[in-house]
């Protein structure tokens, strides 16, 4: 079984290694825990918020009941804890997304699930898989439904969330790196399209980055070092929503990274309707990552075939119309069959 050391309280992600029936078995309960941590999540931050309402109507009653100097003690307090709420009301908090697919709660797991059950096959009956995912996103980053209202003229850094790590040995030898990076990019824009100024406003762009990274045996494939980049990418194909971002292609290694949009989604059947029939399959796009990879190597192997040299097209000839008019001849006289032994005998009579 895999030793599964739960999820970290400190990363939020959970650390599995062993065979693939453990990991697989780990992600499969790993809803229901996302599920009770959220809804203690949500009990903590109500009880602090009644807490912090709590302690100013007691420091109220206790001002107005109690004799000095008691009362002017709690009448400070209450006073302070009052301006200080009510600050903390007129500060910009974070606000919920409505239907965002980052409140799935086996939208990231889902997605790891499936990419397992694909490459089942393709790997060793005694292979081990690495894996660290982070199942939740961090709060108000990347991949999560709440944002925060910025009113600020600086623009702030790009935010990543390394979420998930996947490693495992298949069956050819070889060694598999499986990795995925959330970005939120936040741009700050102070004038409208036609160029006039106005208010300075902010909006937050989510990316999802997926690399696959394949190490191979050199000496298993010494042409793979002469592969140029231009039939690397013509071994690369994606499906819609995929963005090839960075291809690299050495010796030993080939590295695949590709780019989807906020929407995406851990799978699409085919029947989907509304926005998930146009947002990006993330498990197809993982599958077709590893197919192109293949291709590569497949490339690396044949050479290049040459493209035959097309001879130049035939001049259609003009159609009876379009030819210039020629005064017809006149028609010759054909000589008769035998007029040659005719002649031949009038030369042997005159000698």
């Amino acid at each position: 079984m895999a030793a599964a050391d739960g999820i970290n309280p400190t990363s939020q992600a959970l650390v599995v290694e062993g065979p693939l029936s453990g990991v697989m078995s780990s992600l499969a309960v790993l809803p229901e825990t996302q599920k009770s941590r959220r809804f203690w999540r949500r009990v903590w931050t109500r009880l602090k918020s009644l807490a912090r309402l709590g302690t100013f109507l007691l420091c109220v009653w206790i001002a107005g009941t109690a004799e000095a100097p008691l009362d002017a003690v709690a009448g400070v307090l209450a006073v302070v804890l009052g301006l200080v709420l009510w600050f903390r009301n007129l500060l910009p908090n974070p606000f919920h997304a409505e239907g965002h697919p980052g409140d799935a709660l086996s939208r990231r797991p889902e997605l790891v699930l499936r990419v397992l059950r694909r490459l089942k096959a393709d790997l060793a009956p005694d292979a081990s898989v690495r894996l660290r995912l982070r199942p939740d996103p961090r709060p108000q980053g990347p991949g999560s439904s709440f944002y925060e209202m910025k009113f600020t003229r600086k623009v702030s850094r790009d935010v990543l969330d390394p979420w998930l790590l996947l490693e495992t040995r298949l069956v050819d030898g070889a060694h598999l790196r499986l990795s995925a990076v959330e970005r939120r990019r936040v741009k700050v824009s102070n004038r409208r399209p036609d160029g006039t100024p106005r208010r300075t406003r902010s909006k937050e762009y989510d990316t999802l980055f997926l690399e696959a990274r394949l190490r191979v045996k050199a000496k298993r494939h010494p042409q793979l070092a002469t592969l140029s980049e231009k039939r690397a990418r013509e071994a690369v194909h994606l499906p819609p929503g995929a963005t090839l971002q960075r291809l690299r292609v050495t010796g030993e290694r080939l590295l695949l990274r590709i780019r989807l949009e906020e929407s995406w989604l851990p799978y699409v059947p085919k029947d989907a309707t509304g926005e998930a029939a146009t947002a990006p399959d993330a498990s197809r796009a993982v599958t077709m990552m590893l197919l192109s990879l293949y291709q590569m190597l497949h490339f690396a192997r044949t050479p290049a075939a040459r493209r035959a040299i097309k001879a130049p097209p035939r001049p259609k000839p003009l159609p009876q119309e379009a030819l210039p008019h020629e005064p017809p001849s006149p028609p010759q006289k054909q000589p008769h069959p035998r007029a040659k032994s005719r002649r031949l005998l009038r030369t042997r009579r005159s000698r």
